[in-house]
């Protein structure tokens, strides 16, 4: 008797580790990276974004075109320990700026910066940010879009229009696991639409815009 309850026990051990296993989902390949994220912009403009790789981390972000260089650390503006995976990283040159866009892979959580070419310009942080990069936001290419968890913003990199649209009350978001209160979007140039999540219930949103 005292056996069976020891395999019995040790069934239900291994079983139990079985499950927490197979229930870790991340958002993406966190595969180790090892080489540098490059990406070009168009040909004439000499424009490129760098994303230096050390430990399996992104430690630096480099920026140019054919007249400057900037660099900063990776960890003076996104704290959070984060994984990237190639495929989930984009970037929008234009003449003044780069728009950065990436989510991490271990919690889908969705990240953006805006990195000025010149040293005289603050860098915009976006940590709320709701890339296209997750299926259930459907954002028009050209456009941006984030929150913080009162309202949506978006803005058209290409033209620098901006839009917004307020959620009618402050929602508390866990943005490493957003779905829970923020379903799903659909941002175009001329509407947001917005799904909520507030007490079991289904709160959608939805407001012109021309961008």
């Amino acid at each position: 008797m005292k056996n069976f309850l020891l395999i019995a026990i040790a069934a239900v051990f291994f079983a139990s580790c079985s499950n927490n296993s197979a229930s870790t989902k991340t958002f993406c390949d966190t595969t180790c990276v090892k080489d540098s994220i490059v990406i070009n912009g168009d040909a004439g403009s000499e424009q490129s974004l760098n994303i230096k790789i050390n430990n399996c981390k992104p430690d630096t972000i480099s920026w140019s075109n054919k007249n400057v260089t900037r660099r900063i650390a990776f960890n003076e503006y996104i704290t959070k320990d984060v994984r990237m995976n190639p495929e989930y990283v984009k970037a929008a040159f234009q003449d003044s700026s780069v728009w950065f866009s990436f989510n991490d892979c271990i919690t889908g959580r969705g990240f953006m910066l805006r990195l000025p070419y010149s040293n005289s310009e603050p860098i915009d942080k976006m940590t709320a940010a709701l890339n296209s990069f997750d299926k259930k936001f459907s954002v028009e290419e050209d456009l941006r879009a984030y929150t913080d968890g009162g309202n949506i913003y978006v803005v058209n990199v290409k033209t620098g229009q901006k839009a917004e649209m307020t959620f009618k009350e402050a929602y508390q978001m866990d943005y490493d696991n957003i779905h829970t209160v923020l379903d799903s979007i659909n941002v175009s140039k001329s509407r947001i639409y917005v799904k909520l999540l507030k007490e079991g219930k289904e709160v959608p949103l939805e407001k012109n815009i021309s961008l």
